[in-house]
């Protein structure tokens, strides 16, 4: 969903006259397009300093008639829209003011009401595709308080159109307030700051026409339409500041924080902001169910080829725990927080994470090589038609005396007891008993996030050659080195 939204201003419109020159509402002095134009429509030019209002609805009583806007010209936003159209602009918003009878008509004669209904007129008879909408500003736009409640009912309209929207599509809000009062243009440029964490927002910026005016050979001047714009993420200026916020977040493995400082920079981090979502889930949703999302949804997503390689893409989509038939490689992938945890003091959380994935593999080895057949499991007569799935403490026992590894048997055994004790006694593990533990097997203990995994890897293997580390924990490492550069 992309919406354009600008603030009108009396530069904006322009009226292609009977000789074909475009005269500007909003230029008078040299040359006096205003005067030409009031004298082109036989209309009498009112007294005092400001004509949008009444030369707006004077133009417009014309267009009405037939309703026909071919003479109206939009000098800043033509070029702007017929780009954006073809990039999916789906609506415009005109905001334009029309103040109260309490207000000076002095102030009111300035009001941009009746150009914006010029405009929309033209917009929709160029672009039938387009939803136009005019926002007048019923309010003083002296009063700073009036105009901040209006642009929160025009908020909540942005909101509306997010959430009747596909969930997969960003909104992304163009903001072009070249040409209206200070008061608007000020107030929606820092209302469009506040909105970066809901949408991509980016501020247009069309450069003045160079030259201004082209002129003929009877020397008079047409204004000329802008041909370029600027455009500034409006993300970017927070992005240096967020950046560190995001890393240290994403360091801790606080996905739902990371989230967050990334939805104001989805422009650019799409691809990043959807993994920090599909990591935060990862610990409560059904891991079968979030890597086929991963496969359908991630994987294929046109922004993630804009920070991942064909190369490494292609290599993600090799692991075999996307091939949803594949359930111990799918258990291996909730070994992924192992790393993170450990690496950032949460040692328990870790441990208790590699004892459960432990009895997790060596339960889908137990059935894959159909050990009660082999008798490699023993069970009295009576308990045989009952039996559902042995003890950790009997799969450590078949995994170390029938698969050559009998010298992981007090690794594995101390790894055991010390589960149990964190279940049954609430204790807690620290670094010294893991370094003492995993020193007597001769591992290596450093980093510890990566030693907690060295047990459960050479299982891995037996099972279906899995790979040494989860490809969610190779997301996790690949989305820190992306944010870091």
């Amino acid at each position: 969903m992309k919406i354009l939204i600008i603030t009108v201003g009396n530069r904006q419109i322009g009226w292609r006259c009977g000789d074909e020159i475009v005269r500007c509402v909003g230029v008078s002095g040299d040359p006096d397009h205003i005067a030409e134009i009031y004298q082109e429509i036989g209309v009498e030019k009112p007294t005092g300093r400001y004509f949008a209002r009444h030369l707006g609805k004077s133009l417009y009583e014309i267009c009405a008639v037939d309703q026909n806007f071919n003479d109206v010209e939009l000098l800043l936003d033509q070029n702007l829209i017929a780009e954006e159209v073809k990039n999916d602009l789906q609506q415009v918003w005109l905001i334009s003011t029309d103040q109260p009878d309490s207000v000076a008509e002095s102030f009111r004669a300035s009001d941009t009401t009746w150009l914006a209904q010029l405009m929309a007129g033209k917009i929709r008879q160029t672009w039938q595709d387009l939803v136009v909408k005019t926002l007048d500003f019923q309010v003083d736009v002296s009063m700073v308080e009036a105009i901040r409640l209006r642009f929160e009912e025009i908020i909540q309209d942005l909101t509306k159109n997010v959430n009747s929207e596909d969930d997969d599509q960003q909104m992304t809000l163009l903001i072009e307030n070249k040409g209206s009062v200070p008061a608007l243009s000020s107030s929606l440029e820092i209302y469009a700051a506040a909105l970066v964490r809901q949408f991509d927002v980016v501020r247009v910026v069309p450069r003045e026409p160079s030259p201004m005016y082209l002129e003929d050979q009877l020397s008079r001047k047409s204004a000329n339409f802008a041909e370029k714009f600027d455009r500034q993420s409006m993300s970017q200026y927070f992005l240096p500041l967020e950046k560190l916020r995001i890393v240290s977040a994403w360091e801790r493995g606080d996905f739902g924080e990371a989230k967050i400082w990334l939805e104001g920079h989805r422009n650019r981090y799409a691809a990043l902001f959807d993994l920090a979502g599909y990591l935060e889930s990862a610990g409560r949703q059904d891991m079968r169910g979030l890597l086929q999302t991963i496969k359908g949804k991630w994987l294929p997503m046109k922004k993630l080829k804009q920070l991942a390689s064909p190369e490494q893409i292609q290599a993600w989509s090799q692991y075999d725990c996307l091939d949803k038939t594949k359930t111990a490689a799918i258990i291996w992938e909730d070994a992924f927080q192992i790393p993170i945890d450990a690496d950032t003091g949460r040692l328990t959380s870790a441990f208790f994470l590699m004892a459960q994935t432990l009895e997790r593999l060596l339960f889908q080895l137990y059935r894959k090589d159909r050990w009660l057949d082999k008798g490699w499991i023993e069970i009295s007569n009576e308990l045989k038609d009952s039996f559902e799935q042995p003890r950790l403490e009997e799969l450590i026992k078949g995994w170390t005396e029938h698969y050559g590894c009998s010298y992981q048997f007090e690794l594995l055994n101390g790894i055991r007891k010390k589960r149990n004790k964190i279940v049954h006694e609430a204790t807690s593990v620290g670094l010294d008993e893991i370094m003492t533990m995993w020193s007597k097997a001769n591992l290596s203990v450093e980093p510890i996030g990566d030693a907690l995994l060295i047990p459960l890897q050479g299982i891995g293997k037996r099972i279906g050659n899995l790979p040494s580390k989860p490809l969610l924990l190779s997301l996790y490492e690949w989305g820190l080195d992306a944010l870091r550069k």
